[in-house]
């Protein structure tokens, strides 16, 4: 949920002005959030970054790893939960 998650997505697009950035970005800091500045594309900066990671998972586990061994894996490098 959006009132939980610390991070804020600034959707840039070519008509965003400068300007526009600086005070979302400042705005963002007084709402405690962490703003980020990203493009104008398919999903949530931080769903496209998991996409490799859970491709990564399912070719684990189509390849017959047990995928409580792939969760557990992934929590003990440092993630809160795995991708099962």
């Amino acid at each position: 949920p959006a009132h939980v998650m610390p991070l804020l997505e600034i959707v840039r697009t070519e008509k965003t002005s400068p300007q526009a950035i600086l005070d979302l970005m400042t705005l963002g800091k007084a709402i405690k959030k962490v703003p980020v500045v990203v493009g104008n594309c398919t999903g949530f900066a931080v769903n496209r970054t998991f996409f490799p990671y859970t491709d990564g998972a399912h070719l684990l586990a189509n390849l017959g790893v047990d995928v409580f061994r792939i969760d557990r894996a992934i929590s003990s490098f440092g993630m809160p939960m795995g991708p099962f």
